[in-house]
């Protein structure tokens, strides 16, 4: 998770204006802080050059005195401070020459033994004091007139570099441009976190936005943001939430017209075709009743043919119900109902079936479901049909249908609803019969009409529940799961989420 997200939610654009608020301040608080070390270190530079200055004409004016004598071992010890002030190659000459070779020294007396004491020294002229002050060749040099007590006996000529000056400008440069670098290249490392948090939400509602375009109405993007972007993911958010309303709108609308023009002609087809059928149906009774032979062999033969016709008679009839209950609006009726009583009365009323198909069923329960604002009637046709389609896709090999039946929290995260799983052990369904699998008019069966799973939706639709059917993870058969709201108004009403 990027830093930035740590961060009290501001702006897109207050952020940007911040951070680069931020670089400037770095970058004049770096400058400023050079400046005043710098400062420091080149006032401190010159005071040392001027306090070496100072102390060479000290020395100048202290040592050589009115008289013009001079001793030269105070000359050697001064010499030795200034070497210690900073000042180097010091020479002291008197008319060109080595100012140690110009003054007298004491020398003993003849063969008496008697010293004679020093003559008086003659007065000095033309004295020059040299020195060099700072480190390396120099480039510049200072005279001063060497006056004591108003008489002019030389020069003081002090040369100095001023390449430690330099030196300490060319890395107060150094410093800078490395400051100024390293601010703006933390600035850059900044902007670059900021563009990426920026950008990383960007693509994924470009990405988003194209599975939408392609169809894919169920994408979600994080929209925990409080700036600009989170808002742009919370609308994107709400544009597919409406565009699936409207798209499962304008499929149940589909089917309406669909069960309307069903409908239409279930009430044609049912009087032009069942009161024939009636007819038909009474007349084989009479047949059967009148009719049958003595002989016993052929009584047998000519039943089973009255029977054959009546079946047939009887799967048209069907046909016509099928087609009159598909087609009117449904009527609900809703009570209390105990979904687990639903569940267990149709495995009884269907166990001779699955006995018959070598079938076995198992019934899970995760705790105790309680009841639900159903319609009895209607859910319990839902049940029966689910376990019934399992029982015969297994008819030809036999094997385990499982039902289990739990509670759970609804999945809009208001209320509760009951979640049923049929599970088969079967052949499982075609990957490409799966789309289709809930359109009317549609089976894999043969004799089948293609109106059961079309009418099991769109029961479970009228009750505010969802049906998904897929083919199981990982072992043989299909299982068809079930979500029904627990209390009636409760949990989404889905459109055709087979997959």
């Amino acid at each position: 998770m990027p830093l930035l997200k740590h961060l009290p939610p501001r702006r897109l654009s207050s952020r940007l204006a911040l951070t680069m608020a931020a670089v400037l301040f770095l970058a004049a608080a770096a400058q400023t802080l050079l400046y005043f070390k710098t400062r420091d270190e080149t006032v401190l530079e010159a005071e040392a050059s001027y306090q070496t200055l100072a102390k060479a004409i000290e020395v100048a004016a202290m040592q050589i005195g009115p008289d013009g004598w001079k001793d030269p071992k105070v000359l050697a010890d001064y010499r030795d401070k200034l070497k210690a002030s900073g000042l180097r190659d010091i020479q002291v000459t008197e008319a060109g020459k080595p100012f140690s070779e110009t003054v007298p020294v004491l020398s003993p007396s003849g063969p008496g033994g008697a010293k004679k004491k020093a003559a008086k020294q003659q007065a000095m002229k033309d004295i020059l004091i040299t020195g060099v002050v700072g480190e390396g060749a120099a480039n510049s040099v200072l005279q001063l007139p060497l006056v004591v007590e108003g008489r002019f006996l030389g020069w003081v000529r002090i040369a100095y570099s001023l390449e430690n000056i330099r030196d300490i400008v060319d890395e107060n440069f150094r410093r800078r441009l490395y400051a100024l670098i390293g601010v703006f290249a933390l600035g850059l490392a900044v902007m670059l976190l900021v563009s990426r948090d920026l950008v990383r939400p960007i693509e994924q509602l470009a990405t988003a936005a194209g599975q939408v375009a392609e169809g894919d109405l169920e994408v979600r993007v994080p929209a925990e943001r409080a700036d600009e972007l989170g808002q742009l993911a919370r609308a994107f958010n709400r544009m597919t939430e409406k565009l699936k309303e409207r798209q499962e709108l304008e499929t149940r609308l589909v089917r309406a017209e669909k069960r309307a023009e069903i409908g239409h002609l279930a009430s044609g087809l049912a009087h032009e075709i069942k009161n024939p059928l009636n007819s038909l149906s009474l007349g084989l009774d009479v047949l059967r009743r009148r009719h049958s032979p003595q002989d016993p062999a052929s009584a047998e033969e000519y039943g089973s043919r009255i029977q054959v016709l009546r079946s047939e008679i009887e799967r048209l009839a069907s046909l016509i119900n099928s087609f009159l209950a598909f087609g009117r609006p449904l009527v609900m009726n809703r009570t209390s109902v105990k979904l687990l009583d639903v569940v267990k009365a149709s495995l009884d009323g269907l166990a001779e079936q699955a006995e018959k198909a070598r079938v076995t069923t198992r019934l899970q329960i995760d705790g105790e479901p309680g009841e639900g604002t159903l319609d009895g009637s209607l859910i319990k046709s839902v049940v029966w049909n689910l376990i019934q389609n399992g029982i015969q896709a297994m008819e030809r090999t036999g094997g385990t249908l499982t039902v289990h039946l739990a509670r759970i929290p609804a999945a809009g995260g208001e209320g509760e609803e009951f979640e049923l799983v049929i599970a088969d052990s079967g052949p499982g369904i075609a990957p490409d019969d799966l789309p289709r699998l809930f359109e009317p008019y549609f089976s894999k069966k043969e004799g089948g009409v293609g109106l059961g799973l079309a009418m099991t939706r769109r029961i479970i639709e009228e009750h505010g529940g969802r049906i998904l059917a897929r083919n199981r993870e990982g072992e043989p058969g299909a299982e068809f799961i079930v979500w029904l709201p627990v209390s009636a108004g409760n949990g989404p009403t889905s459109g055709n989420l087979a997959a």
